[in-house]
C-alpha cells in the first residue's frame, strides 16, 4: 500500500497544471490533488490551459477532454509540440476506444476513468513523481558537474533561482531557502485576487504587467530582514524574521491597502485596480505547504482576505480525517463491519410500523460510526460502491425473516457503476426477497443533475418491481418537473423543514406545499425527523402518510417492531 503521507513528502515540489470545465468536478478533484502538490494551476478550458501552459511550467498536466473552446486532446496535441517529454494524464468520463486510441497515439503517461477513484490516481500520482524526481535529480547533478566545470557558473545559478518577468527569486530558491531553515521564520503567501479573469478580460500580456507591477509594490513596501519571492502564476512569497502578531497584523493590512489604492494603467487606456488574498504561517517546517492550506481556507470564504494558518482550518480538518478514517473504513470493509442499523417507519393511518430504512454504521474499536463520520470520505477514496453492496446483502439477509418493507439508500455513484441491476437480481433470488417490498432512496439530486443514465437505470428498477423514494427532498435545488417525470412512489421531506415545522411557519407551508405537490404526481410522503409529538401532530394535520424519527424510535443495530 502506497503510503500517502509519504508520497505528499516527494511531490511538494512538482507544479501541476489541471484543466477541467466543471466547476463542482474541478473543486473536489483540486482538494484531492491538494493533498500531494503544494503548487496546482486550475484552468477552466482547454484555451486557458493552453495559456497557462505557454506562460508557466509544470511537471505534470491533468486535462479532461471534452471542453468548450479547446478540448483535451487537441490541447495535449499542441502541448506534445512543444515538448514531447511532458507528462499528461487525461481525466474523462470517456472510455472508448476511440479516446483511448488517440489518447495513446499522442504519447499520455495516464487515462483515469471519472468519478476519480483515489487509489488509482494516488497510484499515478506516484509512478509520476517517482519518474520526474529521477529526472529531476538528475538534471540537478549534471548542472552541479556543469556549474563546477563552467566559467559561467555564477550566471546559471541566478537563472536558476531568479523569474525572468519579475527579476525575483523563484519557487525553487525559495524551496531551497526554506530546506536550508535552521530558525523558525514567517512565510507569507500573497495571491492576486481574480487573476484569471484578468488573463481574460485583459489578455495574457497585460497579465504580466500586473504580475510586475504587484511585484513593484511588494518591493517598495518591505518589512526589514525579509526576501521576496515570485512563486509563478498569480503568487508572490515573503520570508520575514518573526515579529510580533501586532506588528505582522498592522503590516498585512496596510500591505493590502495600498495594493487595493494603486492603479496599473494599460497601454489601452484602461485601468486596472486589484487586490490581494493574504496566508500567513510561521515555524521552520512546512510552512509552505501550512500557508497554502492557509490560503485555500481564505479563499474558499472570499477576496481580499487574511488568514493566518492554524491546526483547525477546514481543508487541515479534512485531509486529518481522510488519513484517519481511510484505514478504518477499509478495515470495517474487509471485517464485515459495515452493519446495518433498522428505524422504523410509522403509517399514521393505522398508527403501526409499516417499514424500516436501513441505515449504513461502521464499527470499530467498539465505536459505532454514522455516515457523517465516513461516507465522503468513502466517495473520495473510492469504496461507496463496495459499502452500498455490503448493505444490500445484510439487509436482504435481516429481512428474509420477516414480511416488512424496507429501504436502502444508494448514491449516484452506483448508478455510475452500473452494478445496481445484476446485483439486486442476484440478492433477490438469494435471499428470495419480493421487489416490492424493498424501496430504493436516491437523493434528489440525481433527479436535478438530469444525468440520464442514471435515471434510465432508476427506470429499469422499477420495472423489476422497486419502489423510488426521493430523500432529503427541498435541500437541494427542487426540480418539481424532473421529480414529477421520474414516477418516484414515495418523497421523503428534508428533516430540516419538518423539525421545525410545529413552530416556523415558513417551514410548515413548505411542508405543506411539498405534501400537496406529491399527493398531485401520486407520490406518498415520509416525514422524516419527527422529533415530538407537536410536530408529529403537524404532520398528521397536513395528511402526511408516513413518519420517522425519535419521537418514534431511534435507529437500533436489530428489527424492533414496535415503539
Amino acid at each position: 500500500m502506497i503510503d500517502i503521507k509519504e508520497l505528499a513528502k516527494q511531490t511538494k515540489d512538482i507544479r501541476v497544471l489541471y484543466v477541467e470545465d466543471e466547476e463542482s468536478v474541478r473543486s473536489q478533484t483540486m482538494m484531492i490533488l491538494g493533498m500531494f502538490f503544494e503548487h496546482i494551476d486550475a484552468a477552466f478550458d482547454g484555451e486557458d490551459g493552453w495559456q497557462k501552459y505557454q506562460n508557466n511550467e509544470y511537471d505534470i498536466v491533468f486535462t479532461d477532454i471534452s471542453m468548450p473552446r479547446m478540448d483535451g486532446l487537441e490541447l495535449t496535441r499542441r502541448i506534445k509540440e512543444i515538448d514531447i517529454y511532458q507528462r499528461v494524464v487525461i481525466i474523462s468520463a470517456y472510455n472508448t476506444a476511440d479516446y483511448l486510441f488517440k489518447a495513446i497515439e499522442l504519447g499520455v503517461e495516464g487515462f483515469i476513468l471519472k468519478p476519480i477513484e483515489l487509489d488509482k490516481i494516488v497510484l499515478n500520482i506516484k509512478k509520476l513523481s517517482d519518474a520526474i524526481n529521477a529526472m529531476k535529480m538528475a538534471q540537478y547533478y549534471q548542472e552541479n558537474l556543469e556549474q563546477e566545470i563552467a566559467k559561467k557558473t555564477q550566471i546559471i545559478q541566478k537563472q536558476a533561482v531568479t523569474n525572468k518577468l519579475t527579476g525575483l527569486q523563484n519557487r525553487f530558491a525559495l524551496n531551497t531557502y526554506l530546506e536550508e531553515l535552521e530558525e523558525e521564520k514567517i512565510l507569507i503567501v500573497i495571491n492576486i485576487d481574480n487573476f484569471d479573469s484578468i488573463n481574460t478580460i485583459y489578455g495574457y500580456e497585460n497579465g504580466n504587467k500586473v504580475i510586475q507591477f504587484v511585484a513593484t509594490l511588494l518591493s517598495q513596501n518591505m518589512l526589514d530582514n525579509t526576501q521576496l519571492f515570485y512563486l509563478g502564476g498569480d503568487e508572490f512569497a515573503i520570508v520575514s524574521d518573526v515579529i510580533s502578531d501586532e506588528k505582522l497584523q498592522i503590516y498585512l493590512t496596510d500591505l493590502q491597502a495600498k495594493i487595493a489604492s494603486a492603479t496599473l494603467k494599460l497601454e489601452d487606456g484602461n485601468e486596472l485596480k486589484g487586490t490581494v488574498t493574504i496566508a500567513v504561517a510561521s515555524g521552520k517546517d512546512d510552512v509552505l505547504k501550512k500557508a497554502h492550506v492557509a490560503l485555500k481556507e481564505a479563499k474558499n470564504e472570499g477576496k481580499n482576505r487574511i488568514k493566518f494558518y492554524n491546526d483547525n482550518l477546514t481543508i487541515e480538518k479534512l485531509q486529518r480525517q481522510i488519513h484517519e478514517f481511510s484505514p478504518i473504513i477499509r478495515e470495517a470493509i474487509d471485517l464485515g463491519d459495515v452493519i446495518p442499523y433498522f428505524q422504523p417507519i410509522v403509517d399514521n393511518r393505522t398508527k403501526t410500523i409499516h417499514k424500516f430504512e436501513c441505515l449504513a454504521r461502521i464499527v470499530s474499536e467498539d465505536k459505532v460510526y454514522s455516515p457523517f463520520h465516513f461516507i465522503n470520505i468513502a466517495q473520495m477514496i473510492g469504496v461507496l460502491p463496495e459499502i452500498t453492496k455490503i448493505m444490500i446483502d445484510k439487509s436482504f439477509q435481516a429481512f428474509a425473516k420477516n414480511d416488512y418493507s424496507f429501504s436502502i439508500n444508494i448514491t449516484e455513484i452506483d448508478l455510475n457503476d452500473n452494478y445496481l441491476c445484476d446485483y439486486f437480481t442476484t440478492k433477490l433470488a438469494e435471499y428470495n426477497i419480493n421487489p416490492s417490498r424493498v424501496i430504493l432512496e436516491v437523493l434528489e439530486g440525481i433527479s436535478t443533475t438530469g444525468v440520464e443514465h442514471s435515471l434510465i437505470q432508476l427506470k429499469q428498477l422499477q420495472k423489476m418491481g422497486f419502489s423510488i423514494a426521493i430523500d432529503d427532498f427541498g435541500a437541494q435545488n427542487s426540480n418539481f418537473e424532473r421529480v414529477n417525470s421520474m414516477s418516484v412512489d414515495f418523497i421523503k421531506i428534508d428533516g430540516s423543514f419538518i423539525k421545525n415545522m410545529a413552530e416556523d411557519e415558513k417551514s410548515y407551508s413548505i411542508v405543506k406545499t411539498i405534501t400537496t405537490f406529491s399527493k398531485s404526481i401520486g407520490a406518498e410522503v415520509i416525514a422524516e425527523f419527527v422529533h415530538n409529538e407537536a410536530v408529529q401532530k403537524k404532520v398528521e394535520e397536513l395528511g402526511i402518510e408516513y413518519s420517522q424519527g425519535y419521537y418514534f424510535a431511534q435507529p437500533q443495530r436489530e428489527i424492533v417492531d414496535t415503539f
